[in-house]
């Protein structure tokens, strides 16, 4: 069996004996396994999964190899449909951004974001922050400080 076979078996489980059994830990060892090439078909995965699901993948992905969390995240923002998990697994990437075209992509995704949705500025200040990206954030958005944007 597929490591991506077992995790997607694992996430899709019962909501009782996957907390009761701790079973989050035997995700996040999974979703550790994952690699750049299993990034097409976790895509392929994503929009046909619950809420549930994505939430029960971002929380256990405190593990995952950052080649394979940048090929999600790239993949995660051609999702035409705002996907959970972007804003959730941007925290996984190092705390120092870089000139890449995934951050400039994220930063475009963050500032859309802002614009489009009042209820979510501290997760993305958050977010942005935690991958070195809160500085440009602030640049685009035209503000001095997060204090400037009420946060």
């Amino acid at each position: 069996m597929s490591i991506l076979t077992e995790l997607d078996e694992l996430l899709r489980g019962d909501d009782e004996e996957y907390d009761r059994l701790d079973l989050f830990l035997e995700a996040d060892e999974l979703v550790g396994q994952l690699r750049t090439a299993d990034a097409p078909a976790l895509l392929a995965l994503w929009p046909q999964r619950s809420l549930c699901w994505q939430r029960r993948f971002t929380q256990a992905s405190t593990n995952i190899d950052g080649a394979a969390l940048r090929a999600l995240l790239a993949g995660l923002l051609q999702i035409k449909e705002t996907p959970h998990g972007v804003f959730e697994l941007m925290s996984r990437l190092p705390a120092t951004a870089d000139a890449s075209p995934l951050s400039d992509a994220l930063l475009d995704y963050a500032e859309q974001a802002w614009h489009a949705d009042q209820g979510r500025h501290r997760q993305i200040q958050i977010s942005c922050w935690s991958c070195g990206l809160s500085g440009r954030l602030l640049k685009r958005l035209g503000l001095a400080s997060w204090q400037e944007a009420g946060l």
